[in-house]
Parts: structure tokens; sequence; C-alpha cells
């Protein structure tokens, strides 16, 4: 709860002002709002998504703001089983005429594998041309890049090289280093979740590995 929390902060407030304090004028979402989540399973799921507008119509009642989720399970930057990038975007994301769209890709990307200079370069183009491709359609939106969340080698052995994880790091710092490029809301889904999986394995770790049960953090929703 306390690291989805704080998710909600990442994606919706500026300068990390605390929950109780936050006020209306230094909220991220404005009236009139039209917010796409985007992303593959993680995001398909509707967990972290459900929790940033569960705070929303809670904390601000008033707030009219709209919320469509566009997670597809198995997505990648170059799109997947519900259609190639571009398809997804016009239909999943640009149709709504989102003004704030938050991304969340890079699970599948890596391929479940050790680094690969090549699924890198691809996942890096892609990504570049999700971001020119959004900008292009919808001028003025305001985009949330969430770097990659975490596939847990900490409760369990690593089981992909050095661990999967590591490459997923590798990935949210490019995303990083993307939002900075192109003037873009960061936020980390990686960091906080292993920091609780570390704290949680200290004190119980038979029961830590209940925290995550699929390693990569992926429930596929129900069709």
């Amino acid at each position: 709860m306390r690291v989805l929390r704080r998710v909600v902060f990442l994606l919706m407030t500026v300068g990390g002002v605390a929950a109780p304090a936050i006020a209306q004028s230094q909220f991220e979402l404005k009236q009139g709002d039209r917010v796409v989540f985007y992303g593959d399973s993680i995001t398909n799921q509707r967990r972290y998504t459900t929790f940033v507008e569960t705070y929303v119509v809670t904390r601000f009642p008033r707030l009219d703001v709209w919320f469509v989720h566009s997670g597809w399970a198995g997505d990648r930057v170059t799109g997947g089983d519900a259609g190639p990038i571009d398809l997804r975007l016009q239909r999943d994301v640009i149709t709504s005429k989102p003004t704030v769209v938050t991304i969340m890709l890079g699970m599948n990307d890596g391929s479940y594998q050790p680094w690969n200079d090549d699924i890198f370069r691809k996942y890096s183009t892609g990504y570049q041309h999700i971001i020119d491709f959004i900008k292009s359609a919808v001028p003025g939106v305001r985009v949330t890049v969430i770097e990659p969340s975490p596939y847990d080698d900490v409760t369990r052995p690593a089981n992909i090289g050095d661990g999967y994880n590591a490459v997923l790091v590798r990935y949210g710092q490019f995303v990083k280093e993307l939002g900075e490029r192109e003037h873009l809301s960061v936020a980390d889904l990686n960091g906080p979740v292993v920091a609780l999986l570390e704290a949680a394995k200290a004190k119980d770790p038979e029961l830590a590995k209940s925290i995550i049960p699929d390693p990569s953090i992926r429930v596929r929703a129900a069709p």
C-alpha cells in the first residue's frame, strides 16, 4: 500500500508534497483532464491505475477527471496481440483525446534474458517513437513515463543471468534520461518496490515471497 501510494504521488503531484498538504492548486491533474494509462499486463491488471483513480476521486471529489485504462497483456514498445504500436496508440490512446498519458513498458521488452544490445536498441528506438507519435497527435499533452516495475530477484534466486531486474533497471535509466530529454514527468516503480522486498526479506524471508507471487508482478486480467 505504501509503495502504491508513493506511485500515486510520483504520478500526480508536483514537488513531492506530502499527502495531507496537497492542495488542488499543487495537484498535477486539473479540471476536465482525461488521463490514459498505457502499458502492458502490469497496467492491464488495473492495480496501480485503480489506486491512482481512487486517490483522485476520494481526495478531490469535485475534480472532473476521466480515466481510461489502456494496458494490454504482453505488449512491448512495438505493440503486441492487440495490434502494432501505431494502431494501439491511435485506437487506444489518441481517440480518447487525452490531456495526460502515463506509459509503463519494459517488462516484456527485455525478453526475459540477460542484457542484449540489439534488444535494448529496439526498446529505446520504439519508446522514442511512442513519445514522438503521442506528442505529434496530441500537442500539449502531459506525459509521465514510468520506469519498469521490478522482476523479483530479491526474495527468490536470480534465474536469468545476474538477475532480470538488473536489465530492467538499465531500461529504467534510459526511460529517466528520455523523460529529462523530452521534458516529461518521470516516476520510478522499480526502486521503491525493490526496497520493500529487501526490507521484508530481512524480517521474514519466506513470508516476503508472498508479496509478489509472480516475480514479474504480471497479473493478467481476465478477458
